[in-house]
């Protein structure tokens, strides 16, 4: 039964007095499975303005990475966030899911598609177009250790104002009612900017969408090498967007994700 338009599915329990699932699920329950990857800092919340346009149709399921909300004390490491996915698809997609990643997320779900090609329908790489290694990732590291080493107390506010300035209270309202996981998200940047994914997203044989807002010029820098290196892949832009663009544009994200969803013979 899809959930109220108004509302966020609860956080699942593993068993008596367990702490809360990592995930939740929602939507048409016999639904085409879509597997909602979150951003740096962030939660599964971000994902809640997808999860109530869509639940009509897919089986949504949103996951915490390692470090953030619900696994704020797991460390992240690239290879653990790419399992942990792998865990939830195998509990809750029943077959392979359209793998939908934001930013970090994105990252996780390139690696993922790469590792577990066979558990992926599709991937949408989402604000996520640029090569993490290189001379202009200088900001990201400034930033990573801002946030590993200032008090979360004033990053939290910061963010927080941030969000409300950019989203007014309504549309930010999924970003900073969770919280943030400044610590985490830290090491999260920290982990991806060690690495290449170019040759990762080269080795997905399946359909891929690269989702990107167009003033997201920093996430773009190699979106047209990302495209020409993907075996299956499209390149949509959406207009007036910034880096958290299901966030910024949400109908126009949505719209993207439930046509690239229908476009796949699963």
């Amino acid at each position: 039964m899809a959930p109220k338009p108004s509302s966020f599915p609860r956080p699942e329990t593993s068993g008596p007095m367990t702490a809360p699932r990592s995930y939740d699920v929602s939507g048409a329950e016999n639904g085409h499975p879509i597997v909602f990857l979150h951003g740096m800092r962030v939660t599964r919340r971000m994902w809640q303005p997808q999860i109530e346009a869509l639940a009509t149709e897919f089986r949504s399921i949103a996951l915490d990475l390692p470090g953030h909300g619900s696994l704020c004390n797991e460390p992240f490491r690239l290879e653990k966030a790419v399992e942990h996915v792998a865990q939830v698809v195998d509990q809750a997609a029943n077959g392979p899911a359209l793998i939908v990643g934001l930013s970090l997320g994105g990252y996780v779900a390139i690696e993922f598609g790469a590792r577990f090609p066979g558990k992926a329908a599709a991937l949408v790489i989402a604000s996520a177009s640029v090569e993490p290694r290189g001379w202009y990732n200088l900001p990201y590291k400034a930033l990573s250790w801002a946030m590993a080493h200032l008090p979360e107390r004033w990053l939290n506010q910061l963010s927080r104002a941030l969000f409300l300035v950019i989203y007014g209270k309504k549309r930010a309202e999924p970003l900073i009612a969770p919280g943030f996981f400044m610590r985490g998200g830290a090491a999260a940047v920290r982990d991806v900017m060690s690495r290449a994914f170019g040759p990762r997203l080269a080795a997905y044989p399946g359909p891929v969408l690269l989702l990107n807002g167009a003033m997201d010029l920093g996430f773009r820098i190699h979106e047209r090498r990302f495209l020409r290196i993907s075996r299956q892949g499209r390149l949509k832009i959406i207009p007036k967007a910034l880096h958290i663009s299901n966030i910024d544009q949400p109908e126009l994200f949505t719209q993207a994700i439930r046509r690239f969803a229908r476009s796949l013979s699963w």
